[in-house]
């Protein structure tokens, strides 16, 4: 059952039409300020992010003397935290990940899907305006039962044409309520894409350390098996000598074969790892080429003593939620706001007639207005379960949030941790591995003097290179906890802005908890180079682009083309795609630029640096020269279309191939400075 207050003026005469809107508007203005008068204020002012207890450092905050900086706000050291170790191999491998891992791609449409609803929502506030044009035929004439038993059928047409404005009054705050939970879930998809982009740095670091661990141990294998093969032959020599018998030669040969056992199974090991890696690279086993070297080629970087713990709110796992529980308070008010009657009101005028020739005449005017104010009388308590349901929630997001940061700050204690103690093991596994060095070498020599037995040299071998393989494990492990130290201070995200709105946020600290012997790193303008981006220069347009051998398009017959690159990336994304092109495709870019337009922005507070982009690659004067120059990305796995220039594209960025000012490290080297150090 519904109370309904219609208030419809139909008037006959334009004196009488705006007789009648002014008592509509009166009457409508009357009930907006009763409604107001009433008290029942459902919209609150401000969400606020819940305050969780955080320590000021961690417990666990590692012992040193290395050299500590703390950055600048203009550096972003720990959003490329993996260019601490120094390996320029590595850092291309990440900037291929950015380039083109799936799960990263899926993310920014995820943001696209979240940009498009908030734009959505936001526009839910305003009226919707149509423009209907209306035929009306009906017999009979005069509705259902008006034709008389006897009497003809008489067909009545109506002809109609105006302008139709409805608009729902946010009289209690539902609407922007639900543009503001709207705008906290697109905040909510940015901080899922940082996740990725944190999970995905780490996990690229990470199995490149496992992978380099492994090549460490195969080496200890292969040297292993050298040395005990060498023996097996002088053995064999004794053997004719009568200075050793069978069973100490089936012995070294079976000590051998145990050996060249193990080194499969190292083998099968990479190329699991490789597998995972080319997973996150976003192609196939074969376009993925890993170097020989092992762990010494990384630089071990230094870590902060007593760490903020506050550094954790940073994390984009965290802020997600952060994003996800204002939405959910927002979505409270929402579901509140409609348990009141809604204020709805239509207008609408125009011409209509029985004669289509006299549409549009003065005589056919008409105007029609609606305020409909309809309050629920009974629904069975739907919508206080509604309100109910919004609580519980807001409630379970509240305690994720808290897990989410308990266990990021435990995260972060047992990397610390694992630093510490793998770095002691490591000392300890040192000193043993020389001491059996020493006597493996020392056995060597009294058996070959005669004044030591076979099996006592044979465990010394042994022992030796058993503690050898546990030295590059133990290492490998050690870097690994650096890896999770700075995956679980939220390294490889950037720094983004508290969430909008009045209420209570939580203190963003830019204090970082990285250092290094190498200079602090930071984002410069070099590379790429800096040219690109045209930060103090308008836009520029594809119209009149210049290219080699063609002018502008509107003053020639020829067509330009570019070959476009598949996604949206953002501004890293752009960058590591002009590096990661340089690396795979020296000799075919050169001579080329990539082009970042048509930009996408999402969040007005974070700018550019929450702006998505298009990618695409020119000059190309010929449609058959740019096909050929995408089939050889194709073949590589990297998607790519040709299309013919849009003059309407708007081109923010041009980053030309090779970098003029900057010489491209050799791939390989992992001892090249990193061009993005001061």
């Amino acid at each position: 059952m519904r109370r309904l207050l219609s208030i419809t003026p139909v008037c006959l005469s334009l004196g009488g039409v705006w007789r009648g809107l002014r008592w509509a508007l009166t009457a409508t203005l009357l009930v907006l300020v009763l409604a107001l008068l009433s008290g029942c204020v459902i919209n609150r002012s401000r969400y606020d992010t819940p305050q969780i207890p955080v320590s000021d450092q961690f417990s666990n905050a590692l012992r040193g003397d290395r050299t500590i900086w703390d950055p600048n706000p203009e550096e972003a050291a720990l959003a490329f935290w993996w260019r601490l170790f120094d390996n320029e191999d590595l850092n291309r491998l990440v900037d291929r990940a950015i380039a083109n891992d799936p799960d990263l791609r899926i993310a920014s449409q995820r943001v696209m899907q979240a940009l498009a609803r908030a734009s959505q929502a936001e526009g839910g506030r305003l009226p919707e305006v149509q423009a209907p044009a209306r035929y009306e035929l009906e017999a009979p004439d005069g509705g259902i039962g008006a034709r008389a038993r006897g009497e003809d059928m008489e067909v009545g047409e109506t002809y109609q044409v105006g302008l139709r404005g409805d608009w729902r009054v946010d009289l209690w705050g539902e609407l922007k309520s639900l543009a503001e939970a709207a705008d906290y879930e697109l905040w909510r998809a940015v901080f899922d894409y940082d996740e990725r982009m944190r999970q995905l740095t780490s996990d690229v670091v990470r199995t490149y350390v496992d992978y380099l661990t492994l090549n460490d141990r195969m080496q200890v294998a292969v040297e292993t098996e050298k040395v005990l093969d060498n023996m097996l032959n002088g053995m064999l020599e004794r053997l004719e000598s009568g200075d050793a018998t069978l069973i100490d030669v089936d012995q070294q040969r079976t000590a051998v074969k145990s050996v060249q056992a193990d080194m499969p199974a190292i083998a099968l090991e990479q190329i699991r790892v490789k597998n995972r890696l080319v997973a996150l690279l976003g192609g196939l086993p074969d376009s993925v080429s890993l170097p020989g070297y092992g762990l010494r080629s990384l630089e071990k970087p230094g870590v902060k003593p007593g760490v903020p713990a506050a550094l954790l709110l940073q994390r984009p796992d965290v802020r997600a939620i952060e994003a996800g529980l204002l939405s959910a308070d927002a979505n409270i008010d929402v579901a509140r706001a409609r348990v009141m009657p809604p204020l709805d009101l239509t207008g609408e005028f125009g011409f209509g007639s029985e004669f289509l020739e006299e549409v549009f005449m003065p005589h056919t005017l008409f105007m029609r207005f609606v305020a409909n104010l309809s309050a629920t009388v009974f629904d069975a308590g739907r919508r206080q379960r509604e309100i109910d349901y919004s609580r519980a929630v807001y409630e379970e997001l509240l305690e994720t949030y808290v897990r989410v940061i308990y266990g990021a700050s435990i995260e972060v204690e047992g990397a610390l941790s694992s630093i510490d103690q793998t770095q002691q093991r490591l000392d300890l596994q040192q000193e043993a591995t020389n001491a059996a060095q020493r006597a493996w070498s020392n056995s060597q020599e009294a058996y070959l003097g005669g004044v030591l037995d076979y099996l006592t040299w044979l465990d010394t071998a042994r022992t030796y290179h058993r503690n050898l393989d546990d030295l590059h494990r133990f290492n490998g492990d050690h870097y690994q906890g650096y890896v999770d130290l700075f995956s679980a201070l939220g390294g490889g995200a950037p720094l983004r802005a508290p969430l909008p709105g009045d209420g209570h946020r939580p203190r963003l600290d830019l204090a970082s908890a990285l250092a290094s012997d190498l200079p602090p790193l930071t984002i410069t303008y070099r590379w790429p180079p800096s040219d690109g981006w045209y930060r103090n220069k308008p836009s520029r347009k594809k119209r009149g682009f210049s290219i080699p051998g063609l002018g502008a398009k509107d003053d020639q017959d020829e067509q330009a083309w570019l070959v476009s690159l598949s996604g949206i990336h953002t501004r890293e994304g752009v960058e590591a795609t002009w590096r990661d092109l340089q690396t795979r495709f020296p000799a075919q870019v050169n001579g080329h630029a990539l082009l970042a337009l048509n930009p996408i922005p999402t969040l007005p507070p974070e700018d550019e640096a929450a702006t998505w982009y298009r990618l695409a690659v020119e000059p190309f004067s010929q449609k058959q020269q740019a096909e050929a120059w995408c089939l050889n990305l194709r073949r590589a796995q990297t998607r790519c279309s040709v299309d013919a220039y849009d003059a309407t594209a708007v081109i923010v960025g041009r980053f030309p191939w090779p970098d003029p000012s900057v010489p491209y490290p050799p791939a390989g080297d992992g001892r090249v400075p990193d061009q993005n150090t001061k």
